[in-house]
């Protein structure tokens, strides 16, 4: 186990997370941003706009959005901005209980559009959709899908892609499986 400064890879890695957030790269999230975010997610799976699971992934960024501006957007202008981020998330990721209500839900929904055969199964092939979405090589996706599938069954659970979510947010071992949620970007501090 390699333990890194907390601030510093804490705050790198909900740096990098406010980087994907911030989808027209104007410095701060909005609205717009995560529906973007959502609409991204579902174009890189190939899951047409109208269908139940697409549908599902914008209510699901919507609420997201909704709880994370009460939650972290101090100054009530609308937006999120770096610093309004990290202090959120420094608070949220502290609460058990916070971090998986709000993390829990856009994990099933993004499980849920990952699954395009809908057989209860998400597959590394399935689940390199998103990863290539942010960004990660897919060298780095197949490597990822491998530490997130704790049980090495081949296909990713719900819980496993939860405790993906709550490793890469809480963890200040830099060596823990949730961090190859989105590749290995973040590993550069």
């Amino acid at each position: 186990m390699t333990i890194a400064p907390q601030n510093d890879l804490l705050d790198h890695k909900f740096d990098m997370c406010f980087g994907h957030a911030d989808q027209n790269k104007d410095g701060v999230v909005d609205a717009a941003d995560i529906l973007t975010f959502a609409a991204r997610v579902i174009a890189a799976v190939g899951e047409p706009f109208d269908s139940p699971k697409s549908v599902e992934m914008l209510r699901v960024c919507e609420n997201w959005w909704k709880g994370m501006v009460a939650e972290l957007d101090t100054d009530k202008d609308g937006k999120i901005d770096p610093e309004e981020y990290r202090v959120g998330m420094r608070r949220l990721v502290g609460s058990a209980s916070s971090f998986e209500a709000a993390s829990r839900p856009v994990a099933t929904a993004i499980w849920s559009l990952c699954d395009r055969d809908d057989d209860g199964e998400v597959t590394a092939a399935e689940f390199s959709a998103v990863q290539l979405a942010f960004g990660t090589t897919p060298e780095n996706a197949r490597l990822g899908f491998k530490k997130l599938d704790l049980d090495g069954d081949g296909s990713l659970s719900v819980d496993e892609l939860t405790s993906a979510f709550r490793d890469f947010y809480t963890s200040t071992d830099i060596d823990t499986n949730g961090n190859w949620l989105f590749g290995a970007d973040f590993q550069t501090v």
